[in-house]
């Protein structure tokens, strides 16, 4: 909670989001007792003072009775009584400030992870004046395993930038548009992105805080309050490894560790190119001219699409058990854009306009429930939505298309397919993902997720992004949102780790099975932050907080009209590259872009108008 000083600004007060009393229907200024600072809270009419002085507790950490509530009657001070409906500005005798103390340690906190989120974890720790931190990275510089291992010089960020950038967790910080000589495009490839990470981290003086080149291999507890034992060893050299004792470990270690292995009967005899997408094994200038088989459906797959095209393949034939649904990049920034969460009929409304261009009705894909009426979808699929554009513009020219099997075997040049089919084609592209890796379990001594908490311990959180879909309604396509969210609720209990008997074995708990215990599912996680933000308001209002800076960065970056523009200049100058290189002819006419201003406008109208309508129904119930 930041509170800020109504005598130099009383125009500003500290909004908390929490409401008490029911529904809300009016607002309760709250003033501490030398008036230096005001909060206010939602109330209803009846709301009493022993509500709001047991918010006021919450959010202090004192006990109720002694608060007491005085409100202004002309110019006299009248103490509220105990069961009297609370007015509508009071001053709190008993609260000095309504600044929490943040707890401090002896220790310094640890971070394992230099990527996207353990760099947001330092800078939330340097936000509220810690010093004493390190961060153990077993790369050589910023920018993590995703970044610098896994993606290849021709990945881009799928999501628009507005909500992918170290700064983007400060609320006052711009979108940035240059990282020294290269610029921040809006779908900035490999290079930029790590241009990105290492300029902020200089900028914010995260490498004095940071061992590179360490590997963590064991976690340990120690005996008495706040201490961990971590042992390191060098990745760079054969020397020793060095013992830390830490007050907390919070953990960032990704779930794209290692490589899905597949090999299809057959493989000797081939006599083509066979290889795997990720880590950098693929040589893309081997594909021109040729007919590819990309096998998997995946959000890696919806990139290599392009890729491929990009190097001038003949063909792509994306080969796959299931489709799964992927994203256009104006629903990935409408999605972000909107204030409101996308109800998912919309969403699929959205989609369909580009889906039209590749013949595909997405509302029968495997990974859609909906009614008769399409007046709902639920969105369910192992895979997040890989975004791209000219995925579709491929299937309109014929360039790509979507063959859900699986290969049986391979002959010379062609694969056989299950359902009896035969491709002929000189590249097999295994697009088969990444998986995470149970030794992260073993190294964290991980048995139970708790939450985000590693065995229920709130200094020992470990925090990935999410490998699925699962929902009705849609807040955002990017990691970007999320690493912020979960980067705030795991510095709350390092700040405040009393706070955490008000959740302990409230929240849900999961163990390693197909997938390690770190890498929590979507019945994980949606329930973890509804319990949350339930049991501690105040860490509630701060998710709704960064809820609305998603929307507000989001509109700053990417004004409609802009970026709009910027996507349909991509879309034709893709169409004049394939016909320049003779990939295509004019046999059919050039697909004009499907999406508009008015469309998008309309969709944002009708977000608004489906939650006026839920709220509506639940005041009546």
């Amino acid at each position: 909670l930041v509170v800020r000083s109504p005598r130099a600004n009383y125009t500003t007060v500290v909004e908390t989001g929490v409401v008490c009393g029911g529904k809300a229907t009016r607002t309760v200024e709250i003033l501490n007792e030398d008036g230096t600072e005001c909060i206010s809270i939602g109330a209803a009419s009846t709301t009493k003072t022993t509500e709001v002085c047991d918010v006021i507790a919450a959010i202090c950490s004192l006990e109720a009775d002694k608060i007491r509530l005085v409100k202004r009657v002309g110019s006299y001070a009248v103490a509220q009584t105990m069961f009297e409906e609370v007015a509508s500005r009071v001053t709190a005798l008993g609260i000095s400030s309504f600044r929490r103390p943040i707890q401090q340690y002896e220790h310094p906190i640890l971070i394992i992870g230099a990527g996207l989120g353990g760099m947001q974890t330092m800078l939330k720790l340097k936000e509220k004046g810690r010093k004493d931190f390190i961060c153990l990275e077993k790369l050589d510089d910023f920018g993590g395993h995703s970044w610098m291992v896994v993606a290849n010089k021709y990945t881009k960020l799928q999501t628009e930038k507005g909500t992918y950038h170290v700064d983007y967790i400060n609320s006052s910080a711009e979108c940035p548009s240059f990282f020294k000589d290269l610029p921040y495009m809006i779908w900035p490839s490999r290079d930029q992105l790590l241009q990105m990470f290492r300029v902020s981290a200089r900028k914010n003086g995260l490498y004095e805080h940071t061992r590179f080149c360490t590997s963590v291999e064991k976690v340990k507890p120690l005996p008495g309050k706040y201490r961990y034992s971590v042992q390191t060893v060098p990745t760079d050299s054969e020397e020793g490894g060095e013992l830390l004792v830490g007050s907390a470990v919070m953990a960032w270690p990704g779930n794209l560790c290692d490589c899905n292995m597949i090999e299809f009967p057959g493989e000797d005899d081939f006599g083509g190119y066979i290889e795997y997408s990720s880590f950098g094994k693929m040589d893309f200038t081997k594909v021109k001219g040729k007919d590819v088989i990309l096998y998997g459906h995946g959000a890696f797959t919806i990139e290599n699409v392009r890729t491929l095209l990009e190097h001038s393949c003949k063909k792509v034939h994306v080969l796959c058990r299931k489709r799964n649904l992927c994203g256009m990049k104006v629903v990935s920034w409408f999605v972000a854009y909107s204030d409101q969460p996308v109800p998912g009929h919309v969403l699929m409304e959205a989609m369909q306009k580009m889906y039209d261009l590749a013949g595909f009705d997405a509302w029968t894909a495997h990974s859609v429930r909906t009614d008769a009426n399409r007046s709902f979808a639920h969105i369910s699929q192992k895979t997040v939505f890989g975004v791209t554009d000219i995925y579709f513009l491929a299937a309109y020219y014929g360039l790509m298309e979507v063959v859900e099997d699986e290969i049986k075997r391979l002959t010379h040049l062609c694969a056989h397919t299950k359902k009896g089919k035969i491709i002929e084609c000189e590249v097999i592209l295994k697009a088969v993902g990444t998986k995470p890796s149970f030794l992260i379990d073993k190294m964290l001594g991980l048995k139970e997720l708790h939450g985000l908490w590693v065995n229920g311990d709130p200094l020992r959180p470990v925090v990935c992004n999410g490998m699925f879909v699962e929902a009705r309604n849609f807040g955002s396509f990017s990691s970007g949102p999320g690493f912020a969210t979960m980067v705030m609720t795991v510095n709350w209990f390092v700040d405040y780790p009393g706070d955490w008997e008000a959740v302990r074995g409230q929240l849900p708990v999961s163990r390693a099975g197909d997938t390690p215990a770190y890498v929590p599912s979507t019945t994980h996680l949606t329930p973890m932050f509804s319990i949350l933000s339930g049991l501690l308001p105040m860490l509630g209002a701060a998710m709704g907080e960064l809820d609305q800076m998603k929307t507000m960065k989001q509109r700053r970056a990417h004004p409609i009209k802009e970026y709009i523009a910027s996507c349909k200049a991509e879309w034709d100058c893709y169409i004049r590259v394939f016909k320049q290189r003779g990939m295509i002819t004019d046999d059919r006419p050039e697909p004009a872009y499907p999406y508009n201003e008015a469309m998008v406008e309309d969709w944002m109208d009708r977000t608004s108008m489906f939650w006026v309508q839920r709220l509506a129904q639940q005041q009546k119930g």
